[in-house]
C-alpha cells in the first residue's frame, strides 16, 4: 500500500530524510515516532505529493507518486485522508460546514455534502454537533471533527499527524480507539505520535525516526509478521466496506480508487 525506497529529502542545506526505506501493507495500523524535526511530517507530505523527494521512489498502491501527472494528484488525495496536527478547522464555520468543505470543493452538491457530513460526524460520535462551532467543543471533540473531515471520501489510507498531541491520556485513548475502529473496516492507518504511553498500550508496529534516518522498525508484539493484521481482517468486513464505497460513488463525483487511478495511466 505504502512503499518508500531509499527516499531522501533535502531542504537547502538540511537533510530532512536520509535514504528511508519501509513498506506498509493494506489494512495495517502503523505508528511513526521520533522527536520533533526527525522527519515525520515530511514523510506525510511526500505521501500526498505536497513535496517531492530529492532521491528515491514512493509508491502508494501501484502508483509511482513521482510520476503521477499533476492532474491526477487530486484523485490521489481523495484516497489519502489527512488528520492535520493543527486540525485546520475554520472557527468562523460550523462543525458541519468544516466537514462539508472538501466535498463542496470537489463539486458535490450542498445537500449531498450535508448528508455525508452528518453521516461521518455520527460515525465519530458527534451526531449532535453539526450546528456548533469548533470553539464550543472540547479538544477531543475537535479532534473527532478533524477525523470526520478526513473520512468524507472514504479514503483507503488515513495519515494522522499527532492526533493526540494536545490531549490528556484518557481522551487520547478514546481517539486511538476510534482510529482502531476505522482501521478494522480495512482502512490503512499511519499515525505519527510522540506519546509513548499510547504506543506501549498497543501491539502495533512502530517505525522510529531519528535525525531523518530510520532508526528502528519494531514489529507487532506477539507476532513475527509485521503485516499480520491484514491477514486477520474478516473478509466479510472487507466486502461490506467495498459495497459502501460503491454506494457513495455518485455522490463523491468521480472519485476513483488507487487501483483505478493506475489503470487510467496504463
Amino acid at each position: 500500500m505504502i512503499k518508500f525506497q531509499e527516499v531522501s529529502k533535502q531542504y537547502y542545506s538540511d537533510l530532512a530524510l536520509d535514504r528511508i526505506s519501509f513498506s506498509i501493507e493494506k489494512g495495517d495500523f502503523v505508528f511513526l515516532v521520533g522527536p520533533t524535526g526527525s522527519g515525520k511530517t515530511t514523510i506525510f507530505r511526500l505521501i500526498i505529493r505536497d513535496l517531492l523527494p530529492t532521491e528515491g521512489e514512493i509508491h502508494i498502491g501501484d502508483i509511482n507518486v513521482l510520476k503521477l501527472p499533476g492532474n491526477k494528484i487530486r484523485q490521489l488525495r481523495r484516497n489519502v485522508g489527512v488528520i492535520f496536527q493543527d486540525l485546520k478547522l475554520l472557527h468562523d464555520r460550523t462543525v458541519g460546514e468544516n466537514v462539508m468543505l472538501p466535498l463542496q470543493f470537489s463539486g458535490v452538491s450542498e445537500s449531498d455534502a450535508k448528508s455525508r457530513a452528518e453521516e461521518v460526524l455520527t460515525s465519530v460520535g458527534l451526531g449532535d454537533a453539526f450546528g456548533k462551532f469548533p470553539q464550543q467543543l472540547s479538544g477531543g471533540e475537535r479532534q473527532r471533527v478533524a477525523i470526520a473531515r478526513a473520512l468524507v471520501f472514504d479514503p483507503e489510507v488515513i495519515l494522522a499527524d499527532e492526533p493526540t498531541g494536545n490531549l490528556d491520556l484518557d481522551t487520547s485513548m478514546q481517539i486511538l480507539d476510534l482510529l482502531d475502529k476505522i482501521n478494522k473496516t480495512g482502512t490503512t492507518i499511519f499515525m505519527a505520535t510522540h506519546n509513548d504511553r499510547i504506543i506501549d498500550t498497543t501491539k502495533k508496529r512502530v517505525i522510529v525516526l531519528e535525525k531523518g534516518k530510520l532508526k528502528e522498525d519494531r514489529k507487532k508484539k506477539g507476532s513475527g509478521d509485521a503485516h499480520h493484521a491484514v491477514e486477520t481482517h474478516p473478509e466479510k468486513k472487507q466486502a461490506e466496506h467495498k459495497e459502501k464505497v460503491e454506494e457513495k460513488k455518485a455522490r463523491e463525483d468521480g472519485k476513483i480508487t488507487l487501483d483505478e487511478l493506475v489503470k487510467k495511466e496504463e
